[in-house]
């Protein structure tokens, strides 16, 4: 389904239920896309994506990012407390923050690195 056509229904959707219009907010799923469908999506002008794994973000982002600017990349998929640091240097958002441990490291590494991503906790 082309973009343009997503984005029409979630507007039909909002002003159905009484949404403010452009109040919600579409993240396209990028996980194991080939690279010339995501960036079809980005030349539509798409700005939010989601990935589950870090490594496969690792792998495509920073030249995209490069490519196109504004966009912001959220993990959605279970984090390893050992890609920690990986994360937090390359996701906007991280929303799978599911146990003390790991929010413990990622308060460490707020530290160390001076920055932090939003993060979501699963509770």
């Amino acid at each position: 389904m082309p973009l343009a056509e997503i984005l029409d229904r979630i507007r039909k959707e909002e002003a159905r239920v009484g949404r403010a219009p452009g109040s919600t907010r579409l993240v396209a799923v990028s996980k194991v896309q080939p690279v010339e469908r995501v960036v079809a999506v980005l030349e539509e002008g798409h700005r939010l994506f989601g990935e589950n794994k870090v490594q496969e973000a690792a792998g495509k982002w920073p030249a995209l990012r490069d490519q196109f600017p504004g966009v912001e990349l959220h993990l959605i998929g279970p984090l390893q407390t050992n890609k920690a640091r990986q994360a937090m240097e390359l996701f906007d958002a991280i929303e799978t923050v599911d146990r003390p441990k790991l929010a413990r490291t990622l308060a460490r590494l707020k530290d160390e690195l001076g920055h932090c991503p939003k993060l979501y906790v699963q509770v």
